[in-house]
């Protein structure tokens, strides 16, 4: 188990995604977020309008909520966006972005064993919106 979950940070860190604990007393399981999308092989690129990302939660079993926000580009006038929390299910949360304005977004997904918990957890990418 040691192995797989060194295996992950190693592999999530080698993709580009931070995983940095907030809480000074980590849940009991040591819990991993990373993004899951449907190509690894370059930086997340998608166009203005509605696009999911997903958030996996190591390891599998995990009980807990996620929410996502998408910050918004520097100057680009528009608010960020907020997927409130979700609970996790079979390792996942999806969240569906409306991106109305082109730039680099910047995504954060945040763990918490409950809704009314502090945030344990916080992970985060960027995604490039373009026309």
């Amino acid at each position: 188990m040691r192995r797989l979950l060194g295996s992950v940070v190693l592999i999530a860190a080698l993709l580009g995604f931070a995983v940095t604990p907030v809480a000074a007393d980590p849940p009991s399981a040591r819990v991993v977020l990373s993004f899951d999308f449907s190509d690894n092989s370059s930086p997340p690129a998608v166009s203005n309008g509605v696009f999911h990302i997903t958030a996996d939660v190591l390891p599998e079993g995990t009980r807990g909520v996620v929410r996502m926000i998408a910050i918004a580009p520097a100057g680009a006038g528009v608010s960020n966006l907020v997927c409130r929390f979700q609970n996790v299910v079979k390792s996942r949360v999806d969240c569906g972005f409306n991106f109305s304005v082109s730039g680099t977004w910047s995504i954060r997904a945040q763990y918490a064993t409950d809704a009314s918990s502090p945030i344990a957890l916080t992970t985060g990418t960027n995604i490039r919106v373009g026309d």
